[in-house]
């Protein structure tokens, strides 16, 4: 299993960078699961929300710490969880643990309030690995097939090879296969 992810993941190219600032554009999210999850970077303004609110999403959920969401401002009524998650900044070690507790939070706000809006700062790892693995145990897929439909859905995914790692432990739920650190 994790040859054939380490040869998936060096088969994929680094993600386009766009050159425009993101306030002055439409925010690049991907439907992951249709009218259940979308995935993408952080909203960055009201043009961003209303964008959200138009395709119906009235949900969120953060991978971000709080010091990365300084000045957001969540609309009145929409839902709201996070659980910050590390990107390849290492701002900690990802521990299965919070990795684990993220994936049950981000499930249960999109069976209760789907249409959920998943994210993190850029939209390139945290909630891409997030949006894997809901949409393994959501359609009953293993790992990779999730890690295929969401590059497919959201082409700028890039999870971290050790975190894809900790998440297939996870999800396969096997005694002594998930690391309790992210390397």
């Amino acid at each position: 299993m994790v040859g054939a992810l380490r040869r998936f993941l060096q088969s994929l190219g680094a993600p386009e960078r766009l050159e425009q600032p993101i306030l002055d554009r439409s925010l690049p999210c991907s439907w992951v699961l249709s009218n259940r999850l979308a995935v993408g970077p952080m909203p960055r303004g009201d043009r961003h929300w209303q964008q959200l609110e138009q395709a119906g999403v009235r949900s969120r959920f953060s991978c971000c710490y709080p010091d990365e969401e300084t000045g957001l401002i969540l609309p009145p009524g929409w839902s709201s969880d996070r659980v910050s998650l590390p990107d390849h900044r290492e701002q900690e070690p990802m521990q299965a643990a919070r990795l684990s507790l993220a994936l049950e939070r981000a499930e249960a706000l999109v069976v209760d309030a789907a249409p959920v809006y998943l994210h993190c700062m850029a939209g390139f790892e945290r909630s891409p690995l997030l949006a894997v693995g809901l949409t393994a145990r959501l359609r009953g897929i293993d790992m990779l097939a999730a890690l295929a439909w969401v590059r497919r859905c959201h082409p700028m995914a890039m999870p971290i090879y050790s975190h894809l790692v900790l998440l297939e432990g996870i999800l396969s739920n096997k005694p002594g296969t998930m690391p309790t650190r992210g390397d």
